[in-house]
């Protein structure tokens, strides 16, 4: 038998292990509203089933594995929100907003670049960020700034 969903609310702490990556059949994985800590596990990226991840209101800290993310092909939602310690920045070009639904390129090249990821898969990419357009003035170094966000949750 093969593991195909993880869902644990509320009692987690530590962080999200690496090994998660080895559940080749895994197509959701439900971290939310835990204690977890640390970062995204890039192991993650080899999960090419898992359509929905959601690690939402716990305490990760760090940048979003982007390319690592790029290789979860079936990804539809991925859930940040209420994860104050992520920081960087979503680029509009980058890996996550290419994956989105709504993506469109400018360029040839940027329309190059979103072939392998399956432009239009990923339906929902929640986090606690800044639009690009955002109020927020001065330093964002720690901050997440999400240029396709489907929704920025404030701090």
């Amino acid at each position: 038998k093969n593991v195909v969903e993880i869902s644990i609310y509320n009692d987690l702490t530590g962080t999200i292990p690496s090994e998660l990556g080895r559940l080749w059949a895994l197509r959701a994985l439900y971290l939310g509203r835990n204690h977890l800590h640390g970062t995204i596990p890039t192991e993650l990226g080899t999960l090419t089933s898992l359509s929905s991840l959601s690690v939402q209101w716990n305490e990760l800290t760090g940048t979003i594995p982007e390319e690592a993310i790029g290789g979860l092909i079936s990804l539809r939602a991925l859930q940040l929100e209420g994860n104050v310690g992520l920081h960087g920045k979503v680029e509009r070009h980058g890996t996550l907003c290419r994956m989105r639904n709504n993506y469109k390129p400018e360029t040839d090249e940027d329309d190059e670049k979103t072939k392998p990821h399956k432009r239009g898969i990923l339906r929902m990419l929640t986090a606690t960020c800044t639009p690009p357009s955002g109020s927020l003035v001065g330093d964002r170094s720690d901050r997440l700034v999400c240029d396709c966000c489907s929704e920025c949750f404030g701090y």
